[in-house]
């Protein structure tokens, strides 16, 4: 069972955030997407349905986060960051991994070829 800590009467989710695997929800204004996403362009169709779908079900599956210098540096959910901002969404739920900069890089990729496996795996079915 997936536990998300939402504590009202904390104002600073970057200190609450004790252990290296925690989940929070965070103010969309204490994230910041990573200089080094592979993903420069995003489709705007796609952005905004999955705005309204965000918007009727809200964020089923958290952004991957990691501290820096004070703030969540978005490892992996860039478009999970992007279009909740469409439908006015406050905060969003995160998963904070203690990851080192290199540990950051690969993680994207390793979801892109996850994702492209998966997506093969299910065409040829």
């Amino acid at each position: 069972m997936l536990v998300i800590k939402k504590d009202r009467h904390k104002t600073n989710p970057i200190a609450t955030a004790e252990s290296s695997n925690e989940y929070l929800h965070v103010p969309l204004a204490e994230l910041t997407e990573s200089l080094t996403n592979p993903r420069k362009t995003f489709v705007e169709e796609r952005l905004n349905e999955l705005a309204e779908s965000i918007r009727t079900h809200g964020i089923l599956s958290p952004l991957v986060v990691r501290r820096v210098n004070g703030h969540f540096e978005i490892v992996a959910g860039a478009r999970r960051f992007r279009a909740p901002q469409r439908v006015s969404l406050a905060e969003a739920p995160v998963r904070v991994l203690a990851l080192t900069d290199a540990e950051a890089q690969e993680r994207p990729a390793h979801r892109r070829l996850s994702l492209r496996r998966s997506a093969g795996l299910s065409r040829s079915s």
